[in-house]
C-alpha cells in the first residue's frame, strides 16, 4: 500500500517544512481533552506576515477543525488524529510547561504562531515566529502537520502528506523505518497519472552524510521487474488514504535527508513534497 500528500503552500509560508527527527520515539499518549466527548485539545493562531494575516484554527477530539475567521471546518480521519496526537504529545514531554521562540532581532513581516494544547483542562502555551532560532525538533515536527492539516478549511491543501519513522532516535548499523502518507479529504477524486502500472505512488530519495542519492523503494517491491511502458491513470479517492513503507540499514554518522514527492511521475503539475532530516549516531 501506498499515500499521498501536500498541497501549495497558499498564505502561510512553512520555513521549518524539513524536520529534524531526534529523541525517542516511544510515546506515551498524553489526555488532552479539557473536557470529555468531542472537547476543544487544540488551538493554533496564526497572525502577522506582509498580508497581516490572522486566523485561529480550532482542533477538536473527534477529529473536527475549525477555521474560525473564515468560519469553515473539516474532518480528519481517526488515523491522522492519532499522528496528530502522538506529535503532541512528543512535545508536551519534552515541554510540559511550553515554550517561547522570541523573532531575531531587526527581523519584520514575520508569522507568528501561537499554539496551545488542552493538557487534562490546563492550557499549555508554545509560541514561536518563522524567524526564531531553528525550533525544537519535536516541535517542527508538530509543526509540520498542523501546517497540512489546517490547509483544508481554507481550501489550500487537496491532500494531506507527511512522512514519518518509527523511532526518532537512530544509531549506526540501525535499521530505519519510513512511512509515506496520503490523505484525500476532498469531497471529489484526485485524479493522477504514473509513468508504467509498475511505478510506485511516491517517489523517495534518500541522501547519505557522503553525499550519495539513493531512490528507495517500498517494501516488496522490485525495481527490476519488467513492466509494459504504457502511462496508467491512477485515483485516490475522496475519504481515502494510501501509504508506503520503507527499509534502510544506516550505515554511516551524520544527517541523513530523505525526500518525498507525489505523485511518482515527473510531469505532475499538482506535486506535494516532503523533507525529513534524520540525525544518526
Amino acid at each position: 500500500m501506498v499515500e499521498n500528500r501536500m498541497g501549495e503552500n497558499g498564505l502561510f509560508i512553512l520555513l521549518w517544512l524539513t524536520i529534524v527527527l531526534v529523541g525517542g520515539v516511544s510515546v506515551t499518549f498524553i489526555a488532552l481533552q479539557n473536557s470529555p466527548g468531542n472537547g476543544k485539545i487544540i488551538e493554533l493562531t496564526i497572525s502577522g506576515g506582509f498580508w497581516d494575516v490572522y486566523e485561529t484554527y480550532e482542533y477538536y477530539s473527534n477529529g473536527t477543525i475549525l477555521a474560525k475567521r473564515r468560519n469553515s471546518s473539516t474532518s480528519i480521519p481517526s488515523f491522522v488524529l492519532d499522528e496528530l496526537m502522538s506529535r503532541v504529545s512528543l512535545l508536551l514531554e519534552k515541554y510540559p510547561d511550553g515554550l517561547k521562540l522570541k523573532p531575531e532581532e531587526s527581523a519584520a513581516d514575520y508569522f507568528i504562531y501561537n499554539l496551545t494544547i488542552y493538557n487534562k483542562g490546563k492550557p499549555i502555551n508554545y509560541y514561536w515566529t518563522d524567524v526564531s532560532e531553528k525550533p525544537p525538533r519535536e516541535l517542527a515536527y508538530l509543526h509540520h502537520l498542523l501546517h497540512e492539516i489546517s490547509g483544508f478549511p481554507f481550501g489550500f491543501r487537496n491532500i494531506i502528506f507527511y512522512l514519518k519513522t518509527d523511532k526518532l532516535t537512530v544509531n549506526k548499523g540501525e535499521t530505519l523505518k519510513i512511512y509515506s502518507v496520503a490523505v484525500n479529504l476532498m469531497q471529489k477524486d484526485f485524479h493522477y497519472s504514473s509513468p508504467t502500472p509498475c511505478s510506485p505512488d511516491f517517489k523517495i530519495y534518500l541522501q547519505t552524510p557522503s553525499g550519495s542519492k539513493i531512490e528507495l523503494f517500498p517494501i516488496g517491491y522490485d525495481p527490476g521487474k519488467v513492466c509494459v511502458q504504457v502511462i496508467q491513470e491512477r485515483v485516490l479517492k475522496a475519504g481515502e488514504a494510501i501509504r508506503s513503507e520503507y527499509e534502510y540499514k544506516v550505515d554511516e554518522e551524520g544527517i541523513y535527508v530523505i525526500e518525498a514527492n507525489f505523485p511518482y511521475a515527473e510531469w505532475e503539475e499538482t506535486k506535494y513534497h516532503c523533507v525529513l532530516e534524520i540525525p544518526v549516531s
